[in-house]
């Protein structure tokens, strides 16, 4: 049988027919092209199944509920007076305005959390950085498959805080964990990935702290270990780098609970009220 190809996703979905699905796990067991494509489409699905169209907060929804039920006020004698078309063209078009926006801020300020919560296994990934663990290692990540994941969300950076180098890559735990390796020839920093929401009530040993712009849980030990979690994927880094180093690797990979100005509130809520309208 030829190279699955196309078909990756098809197989992943179980959308082949019934002899197409046989003859391709026939051919999946003595091609590893073809397995290491299936794991990868597996954990690009992984993925995208946290990522979802956030929903409408209650609140605002029952504040536009009641605005049918507001009762008309009596109009004022410089109401009658500002009669003209364009006057009242005017205010209507400042004060719809000035509502989306204020809406559009109060919807932006909203940050789910996306993806069932998981919990990394800390003390293993500490273990597999001073090299006292037993398990075997996982499947070596290509260079070229790390820039396809890159493009699907995950951070499979070349570099991390200025002269950190990849040297390695792979999937840990199956398919559910990216693992990467980074070093200065001094220092080392392990990074690890799945997608998910950080499960913070089990985080013993861990205090929240602020590194960078970034909300971070941190245990301060030899070596020290960091985890966040951001828009559905968990990240975990195990490191014997000093703090000011930690604090820019974290920088340079997606943050967690970052503060944003204004402007990103209220254009991150127009885009989440335009979902909602396109869904409507």
């Amino acid at each position: 049988m030829p190279h699955l190809g196309a078909d990756v996703a098809a197989y992943v979905d179980g959308q082949l027919s019934d002899s197409a699905m046989r003859d391709a796990v026939t051919h999946l067991q003595t091609c590893d092209e073809c397995e290491k494509a299936v794991r990868q489409q597996r954990l690009l699905k992984s993925r995208m199944s946290t990522v979802t169209t956030p929903g409408p907060p209650p609140a605002l929804l029952a504040s536009l509920t009641e605005l049918a039920s507001v009762p008309p006020q009596r109009e004022g004698w410089w109401t009658r007076l500002a009669r003209s078309a364009p006057f009242r063209a005017g205010v209507v078009l400042v004060s719809a305005s000035l509502a989306v926006i204020g809406a559009a801020y109060v919807v932006g300020g909203g940050a789910e959390r996306m993806g069932d919560e998981v919990a990394p296994p800390y003390n293993r990934y500490v273990e597999d950085f001073e090299g006292r663990s037993s398990a075997r290692p996982g499947d070596v990540i290509t260079a070229a498959a790390m820039d396809d994941l890159s493009e699907y969300g995950w951070a499979c950076h070349d570099v991390l805080a200025g002269d950190l180098r990849r040297v390695s890559g792979a999937f840990a735990d199956g398919t559910e964990v990216i693992a990467l390796s980074y070093s200065d020839g001094v220092s080392r920093l392990n990074l690890f990935e799945q997608a998910g929401a950080l499960d913070t009530d089990r985080l013993d040993g861990f205090r929240p702290e602020q590194l960078g712009r970034s909300q971070v849980w941190v245990r301060h030990s030899e070596p020290m270990v960091v985890t966040w979690d951001d828009d559905g994927t968990v990240f975990t880094i195990v490191t014997d780098l000093p703090v000011d180093r930690v604090e820019r690797a974290v920088d340079e990979l997606p943050g967690g609970s970052q503060e944003r100005g204004m402007g990103e509130r209220v254009s991150d809520g127009l885009d989440r009220m335009s979902a909602w309208i396109g869904a409507a």
